[in-house]
């Protein structure tokens, strides 16, 4: 019998194989596992996209779900998406937008049209009233380079013509900013794999296994403590270094993305409000307790007592020359005293050296303009538009309502510089209808009350929790709102009533009350958003009607009636008013319909009765006596003592005499 051992005999091929057998069996056991878990599980909700149908369109919707995978199973909160609407199959005339960034580019706080892709929107649509818009925002709150780069190649799917950009505040917080794991630091190519893995279902199982387990450890209070953890990051440390480098080549595979698929980008650089107090600095400067070196300064601020305050910094020496509470003071009496010019640097250094880094550091900027003037990608500066915006050259509480978000008139100056830099650009074949834009009014921008009350709700949802303190704003407009309207508002920021439903309430709430013009905008804000819904424009159309303005009214109407050639409002409505101003050649044929296909209700009759009528009144306008009379007798059999009819007759009575 033979001792020698088989494997031994081996050739060393055959050993190879052999040793790899064992994981090979492991690798084919974790794919079945795999397949059998997408078998048996309820489908993936983590595309881009989802396909819905409205008005005989197919439409893709953004997956407000979709961003899970950059986020740790059992995070409390999660970013979305907002729910935006585009067609599936892009139209040949269609210029397609895609706006990408952090909660700047997302609109915080708002919820619809008071941000940069809702007000870009609205002023191409005005300057370019020919070409057919899509402005799809592919922003998000908390998400960084890390995520756009990822996200870059599968946005080329939806074809798009233009990519604009405004990024950069969460470089540190965002997805595996500073929070990267130890290996990703040292292997950046890991990270775009791991997001990968979390979409095998196997990976996501697993991860919300060890979540379970984490549970009841504590959550954090809200996005920001989350995303941050309060982690402390010096502008003059290898973390904050590395972090920036891999911006920058973040920042440049993006642009190489798009720039092989031949789809052009324009880059903004980021602003941010320097008058915002630093969050955190050192305890101490120069030997002193820096929290009462604060309160200090506050008192004097509040006495107006700004050379003391200069002197009191000057005092410190150059131990306080990197410490943010000195050099913001120093910059807010120079500010106060005149010297905007001295004072704007000082502040810029303050916002730079906070070691709660929810404001990206000057160096952000240059990044951002280096690698977009590296590969020819044009480049707007919102930090730019921003100081001009303001009196003195430092953008401040007027423009933002806190560290970084924009109200509406900070968000107006950067749209405008995206507008501009659009039109420049030559991108688009038709000549511009004019070029003046929309000027900044919330009527004319299409921007409802309701998004400027929700943009209130949120701001004092923010501003009431970590890390802020001591830090209030006056809401632009829910301060002056009935109660009734402030809980409804609350209830859309709770999410108790869907936005369109908020949206139409309000508006039936200003129409009863005679405000006419903010039901019309909030119509109209609807329509920015979803052009085609046929029940928008018939509200619209209606509501313009009541207001006088029958000419407006007719498009709307048949834009609603091309939407949903069945609705029979909008027909009737559209038939009545041709049929006023004259054209009843037009009216009388919507109207015909109309009373061929209303049915049997009391709403139905209604309305057969109203048309009716107009057919009469189209009759009496020829002098058709006999058709005018069996028109208006029919409708006053549906409807007895109809008023309208019952004039009608007696005009036509009076005919015949």
């Amino acid at each position: 019998m033979s001792t020698k051992d088989p494997v031994r005999t081996m050739s060393r091929w055959k050993r190879l194989v052999f040793s790899l057998v064992p994981t090979l069996v492991i690798l084919l056991l974790i794919v079945a596992a795999e397949y059998l878990l997408r078998a048996t599980g309820p489908p993936a909700d983590d595309g881009l996209v989802t396909e819905v149908q409205f008005d005989g369109t197919t439409w893709y919707q953004t997956n407000r779900a979709s961003l899970r995978r950059y986020f740790a199973a059992g995070s409390p909160l999660v970013p979305e998406f907002k729910t935006i609407l585009f067609r599936k199959e892009k139209l040949p005339e269609t210029f397609r937008v895609i706006c990408l960034g952090s909660s700047s580019m997302f609109g915080t706080p708002y919820d619809m049209n008071a941000n940069i892709p809702g007000i870009l929107r609205r002023q191409v649509r005005h300057r370019y009233p020919a070409k057919e818009w899509e402005i799809i925002n592919f922003g998000a709150s908390a998400i960084n380079s890390n995520v756009v780069r990822d996200l870059a190649p599968a946005l080329l799917a939806f074809r798009p013509d233009l990519v604009l950009i405004y990024m950069g505040h969460n470089e540190y917080y965002g997805p595996d900013g500073i929070g990267a794991s130890y290996p990703e630091k040292l292997l950046p190519f890991l990270t775009p794999l791991k997001y990968r893995a979390r979409q095998l279902r196997l990976v996501q199982m697993l991860e919300s296994w060890f979540a379970s387990g984490r549970a009841g450890q504590g959550a954090a209070v809200n996005l920001m403590q989350q995303v941050s953890g309060g982690q402390r990051v010096s502008l003059r440390s290898a973390e904050s270094d590395r972090v920036l480098e891999h911006f920058g080549d973040n920042l440049d595979a993006i642009f190489t993305t798009f720039a092989e698929a031949g789809v052009p980008v324009i880059v903004s650089d980021i602003a941010s409000n320097t008058m915002f107090p630093p969050f955190v600095g050192d305890t101490m400067v120069a030997s002193r307790n820096a929290a009462a070196f604060d309160a200090q300064m506050r008192a004097d601020a509040a006495a107006r007592r700004y050379a003391e305050m200069v002197n009191a910094v000057d005092a410190l020496g150059a131990e306080a020359t990197d410490h943010p509470v000195p050099l913001y003071w120093k910059g807010v009496a120079l500010r106060a005293l005149g010297r905007p010019a001295e004072a704007a640097p000082l502040l810029r250094m303050a916002r730079d050296n906070d070691l709660l880094k929810f404001r990206a550091p000057g160096a952000v900027n240059t990044i951002i303009h280096d690698v977009a003037a590296r590969r020819g990608v044009p480049c707007i500066s919102a930090d730019t538009l921003l100081q001009q915006a303001s009196s003195d050259g430092i953008a401040g509480d007027s423009l933002f309502w806190e560290h970084l978000h924009p109200t509406p008139a900070g968000y107006y100056c950067i749209a405008s510089g995206f507008l501009d830099a659009l039109t420049q650009s030559g991108l688009v074949n038709d000549a511009p209808a004019t070029m003046s834009p929309v000027p900044f009014a919330m009527d004319a921008l299409h921007i409802c009350w309701l998004d400027l009350a929700y943009g209130d709700v949120s701001i004092q949802h923010l501003t009431g929790r970590w890390p802020f303190e001591r830090y209030e704003r006056a809401p632009l407009v829910l301060a002056a709102a009935d109660p009734a309207m402030r809980d409804l508002v609350r209830d859309t920021h709770a999410r108790k009533l869907a936005w369109n439903d908020a949206c139409y309430r309000s508006a039936t709430i200003f129409w009863r009350t005679g405000r006419y013009q903010e039901a019309l905008t909030t119509y109209r804000a609807m329509l920015e958003e979803y052009p085609y819904s046929f029940y928008t424009n018939y509200l619209a159309g209606s509501l313009l009607n009541t207001m006088g303005r029958g000419d407006e009214a007719v498009g709307y109407l048949k834009v609603s009636l091309r939407s949903n050639p069945d609705y029979l409002r909008a027909r009737l409505d559209l038939g009545l008013l041709q049929v006023n101003a004259g054209r009843s050649d037009e009216g009388v044929g919507h109207l015909q319909h109309v009373v061929r296909r209303a049915g049997s209700s009391a709403e139905d009759l209604r309305m057969k009765a109203n048309a009716l009528y107009g057919l009469g009144a189209a009759a009496f306008n020829r002098n058709d006596r006999a058709a005018a009379t069996r028109a208006v007798e029919d409708a006053l059999r549906l409807v007895p003592g109809y008023p309208d009819a019952l004039r009608l007759r007696a005009a036509v009575q009076q005919m015949g005499r």
